[in-house]
């Protein structure tokens, strides 16, 4: 970045203003000064602005150099047959041992198992999604430290998280210096350029040791969620459990299906920020992790690093997990490919 640095103005004109701002909390857990707070998930300028540039230079939505990022990150950019999913060096289907973790896990409980095995080799803690206390499905960051912390997030929430100020609690509150980190795509491009870039942050850096990413076509506005929900009977209350699957948006109680609709149906919910996303598979995590392309009970993981490699073959190594490669077909490697295409075009034409 060459120049005067870009300040909070400029955020606020160039993403925030244009509904563009993913709520990820980036811009709020580098300002050295704490001048900026998330209000209704939407960063807000409470103090003086020192014009650091540190909350631009950091923002996953404002100017973010793909191949670049690549190089900082992996060492190299992607290849013509990783064009549509990034850099990776293998693709797995996994499946957790352990009755815990299937029993409160979404699909095959990878990322409970992971952040199992990191804890159980000296990590402090974990940065994941939970849910406010008293509130109904409201997702907040949670700073988790044992397994059974991890196991209560457990599952999607299909909202969005401010998840970097996890990050900023872990750090700060919790003293940790050895943290995972579980985020969509675009959390975990700002927490990429938090680690990499020329306006990084040395403490966020040092201590985070693990990204795991999870696949992500889109989050739903929280307000419109819950409205949506009331219009059509569902009692969000007593709802256990979200889920997308096989193209269509599902709700769950004791372990039944109560409500079912084509993903057609809940378009309109979705955050005009996930418009412009052409991230589909969290393609600067050490692991990425979705749904998608295993069969059902299992989850999808992309190894993208030694280290992602290195913590998987652990928890196989340990008997947290299962693994098998994922199939080539069309219901395998396919649909994880398609699905990334459809995110890229669907940004290209949202003007990205």
């Amino acid at each position: 970045m060459s120049g005067r640095p870009k300040i909070f103005g400029h955020l606020m004109t160039e993403v925030i203003r244009k509904g563009t701002c993913v709520s990820c909390g980036s811009c709020v857990a580098v300002c050295p000064v704490n001048s900026i707070e998330m209000e209704g998930g939407t960063p807000k300028l409470v103090g003086l602005c020192v014009a650091c540039g540190m909350c631009y230079a950091n923002c996953p939505s404002a100017e973010f150099d793909v191949e670049e990022m690549e190089k900082l990150v992996f060492g190299r950019t992607r290849t013509e047959e990783e064009v549509d999913i990034g850099v990776h060096s293998a693709i797995y289907a996994v499946k957790a041992k352990g009755t815990d973790i299937l029993e409160h896990c979404q699909d095959g409980g990878a990322v409970s198992a992971m952040l199992t095995q990191f804890l159980s080799e000296g990590g402090d803690g974990a940065v994941v999604t939970g849910l406010e206390d008293g509130a109904i499905w409201i997702a907040k960051p949670v700073v988790a430290s044992t397994e059974h912390e991890v196991l209560d997030c457990a599952g999607t929430k299909y909202t969005s998280s401010p998840t970097l100020l996890g990050v900023c609690s872990a750090i700060e509150e919790h003293a940790m210096s050895h943290i995972a980190v579980v985020g969509t795509p675009c959390q975990i491009r700002g927490l990429s350029k938090i680690e990499t870039g020329e306006f990084s942050d040395a403490a966020i850096r040092d201590a985070v040791d693990l990204k795991l990413g999870l696949f992500c076509m889109e989050t739903f506005s929280y307000p419109s969620f819950m409205e949506f929900l009331e219009k059509e009977g569902v009692d969000a209350s007593k709802v256990e459990k979200f889920e997308i699957k096989k193209g269509k948006f599902m709700a769950h109680q004791k372990g039944k299906d109560i409500y079912a609709v084509k993903l057609s149906k809940v378009k309109d919910l979705v955050r005009p920020c996930c418009h412009m996303c052409s991230d589909f598979a969290s393609e600067f995590a050490d692991l990425s992790i979705g749904n998608v392309g295993s069969p059902d009970g299992w989850s999808t993981v992309i190894v993208r690093t030694q280290k992602g490699d290195k913590i998987l073959k652990k928890a196989e190594e340990n008997g947290l997990v299962e693994i098998k490669p994922v199939d080539e077909g069309r219901t395998g490697r396919g649909i994880i490919l398609k699905l990334a295409k459809i995110k890229r075009k669907q940004s290209e034409k949202h003007g990205e």
